[in-house]
């Protein structure tokens, strides 16, 4: 049989916990750049994001989403011209600020005096981003590659 003050003091315990882990989370410093810049030549070719219309010709900016993105096919479509398609990639990254970062030698006390506020109210980071971050394509002449023209 348990003890009615054992499961209040691991009740109380979860409830502390979940109390405290907003304030650990907003020790999270968020910073990506979730833009990809599409350009084109011959300008004004139609964007799509994997097989979908994205309204916006070139030159664009696509925003691809930020942390929890994926990758993705863009394609460039123009009349009379080859399509081409390319892969951006999501990346994103996690890390912390050192205590030990910069210290010269061991005489030298591990204390964070090389710290911004930044660092001190937000002592983790996540960082994502797109690659590439500015994608530029040269289109064909329908034919170039020994394709049959959509023409004939």
């Amino acid at each position: 049989m348990v003890d009615d003050k054992v499961v209040k003091r691991r009740s109380s315990k979860h409830f502390l916990g979940l109390c405290l882990l907003p304030l650990l989370l907003g020790c999270v410093y968020p910073a990506g750049d979730a833009r990809v810049f599409v350009s084109s030549d011959p300008l004004g070719a139609e964007v799509l994001v994997d097989g979908r219309p994205t309204g916006k010709t070139t030159p664009a900016e696509l925003d691809l989403g930020g942390l929890f993105g994926s990758d993705h096919r863009i394609e460039l479509r123009k009349a009379g011209f080859e399509p081409e398609t390319r892969k951006v990639s999501h990346y994103s990254n996690f890390g912390t600020a050192y205590w030990d970062d910069g210290t010269g030698d061991f005489v030298t006390p591990p204390i964070p005096l090389w710290w911004t506020i930044g660092d001190l109210l937000f002592p983790f980071e996540v960082r994502w981003t797109y690659v590439p971050h500015n994608l530029h394509v040269k289109l064909f002449p329908l034919g170039t590659f020994g394709s049959p023209s959509r023409d004939g």
